[in-house]
């Protein structure tokens, strides 16, 4: 009696565990700059469909972090910041300050690796999307935004949130806007990158943004979507900025094969 008792003890703590591996995963990775130093004190986040938090952390002194018993599903966004180096906060020299790393519609089904490397350029909103029945490949959309842009103008201004978006421009121009994009860890062609303006409400400046054509990789996933890798350079102000975005795959009835 108590062997069985213990054996139907066991299966019960095994099944339980096996419906909460089910359930929950871990996101973890660690937080560098461009050159391979970890970040420490990094402010880490997962947010909900309204951008409030859904789980937060932070990096440790050699930059690694993990989000753990996030409950599976889809997430707006992923964030990777350091407070203090903000530049609205005016905490540390101009040459420390950084914006943000950014990762959107997180698709939470596993457990995830994301290693947010992030400078001075923030690659922000991104999104991407395939014109189906137009060629193959993808349109991805990103608006970089620029620390050392921020830093052209008055402490004044920079400082006061509600007349710098109403008068700053943080964008990036053509002939100094670099990018490479990268699915699945592999680099894809760029075939085409243009500017456009982004409407952001009236009365307010509208925003330079790029959407940038590329390659589909010929291999398939074995993920119902893709991971794009954004990597964009502003050579006017050497700065380095990358995001993630997590393309869902469409999967069409196909012609069946006799």
């Amino acid at each position: 009696m108590k062997r069985t008792r213990l054996f139907l003890l066991i299966l019960f703590v095994v099944g339980i565990s096996n419906i909460y591996s089910q359930e929950f995963v871990t996101i973890s990775g660690r937080v560098t700059d461009f050159h391979g130093n970890p970040i420490d004190s990094c402010w880490i986040g997962l947010n909900y469909s309204d951008f409030s938090p859904a789980y937060q952390t932070y990096s440790d002194k050699d930059g690694y972090y993990s989000l753990e018993n996030v409950k599976k599903g889809k997430y707006k966004s992923f964030y990777a910041l350091r407070p203090k180096e903000y530049p609205r906060r005016d905490a540390v020299a101009d040459d420390d300050k950084r914006l943000e790393f950014w990762a959107w519609n997180v698709i939470a089904d596993r457990d995830l690796t994301i290693n947010p490397r992030y400078h001075r350029l923030e690659l922000y909103g991104t999104n991407a999307f395939k014109v189906e029945g137009g060629y193959n490949g993808l349109f991805i959309y990103t608006r970089p935004m620029s620390v050392g842009k921020v830093l052209t103008y008055s402490k004044e201004l920079q400082l006061n949130k509600a007349k710098a978006e109403k008068e700053m421009d943080v964008s990036v121009k053509t002939e100094f806007f670099r990018v490479k994009v990268f699915i699945d860890d592999k680099e894809v062609a760029v075939n085409s990158v243009q500017r456009v303006q982004e409407y952001v409400g009236k009365d307010n400046p509208s925003m330079g943004a790029y959407i940038i054509q590329t390659e589909l990789p010929k291999e398939k996933s074995d993920k119902p979507y893709r991971i794009i890798r954004v990597v964009g350079e502003n050579l006017e102000h050497n700065e380095m900025g990358e995001n993630i975005y997590f393309y869902e795959v469409k999967n069409y009835e196909e012609t069946p094969k006799n």
